[in-house]
């Protein structure tokens, strides 16, 4: 299966993918509270998401469009507010709703900006920002997620990440992420984990798996 890098074209169904696969997650039930709220704001956010990591980041799609992951880079590891304004962001207030962006910012970003500076530090690395498969797609998750391994391995950094997803901390165990630390995010009711993948040793141009015992 080929990856590609996310064009200007791809930017509306490479979002919609995006809203699709991210419905059911706790971060944005707590952000947008309601499904209509949600179904109005969504696609236009992660589309300026995109934009983003198209700008200072990585955006890759599977050729057949229904995957799609986003990396911040070693340059542009945190959105400023010029880089945010360059991608488009600047309306997102009034196209989420002043709630649901007080939610999402002060909130949800704050916290994950705070975790990810103190988990990870000065160090150079990756940022698993975001990946999505649309519905009855899943299998291609594990190309995309190659394709990120294979860039930091190259390079010998590693990779971080958070989830809201109990069920994605085994699955990124299995690809040799450690969950470094587990928060419980009390307003909404759902727990944040942290996890790190070392870099693999390369053997050859390509990555050894290295399994681990245990998180």
């Amino acid at each position: 299966m080929n990856i590609i890098e996310i064009k200007k074209q791809h930017i509306p169904s490479a979002s919609i993918v995006l809203a699709e696969a991210f419905q059911e997650d706790p971060i944005f039930r707590y952000i947008f509270k309601t499904q209509a709220n949600y179904d109005r704001g969504a696609a236009w956010l992660f589309s300026t998401w995109i934009r983003w990591a198209m700008k200072y980041g990585k955006a890759w799609m599977t050729e057949d469009g229904n995957g799609i992951v986003l990396m911040r880079s070693l340059e542009s590891p945190n959105m400023t507010l010029r880089s945010m304004i360059g991608a488009g962001m600047l309306p997102t207030p009034f196209r989420l709703g002043w709630r649901s962006f007080f939610r999402f910012y002060f909130k949800i970003v704050s916290l994950l900006d705070r975790r990810h500076a103190a988990i990870m530090g000065k160090q150079p690395h990756w940022y698993g920002w975001m990946i999505g498969v649309k519905p009855g797609h899943q299998g291609i998750g594990r190309e995309l997620m190659n394709h990120c391994f294979n860039l930091a391995d190259q390079k010998q950094l590693p990779i971080f990440l958070e989830t809201s997803t109990a069920r994605n901390v085994s699955l990124y165990g299995h690809k040799e992420f450690r969950l470094h630390e587990k928060l419980t995010f009390t307003p909404g009711d759902f727990n944040l984990y942290f996890m790190v993948r070392p870099p693999q040793p390369i053997t050859n141009g390509y990555t050894t798996q290295v399994r681990h015992s245990s998180l």
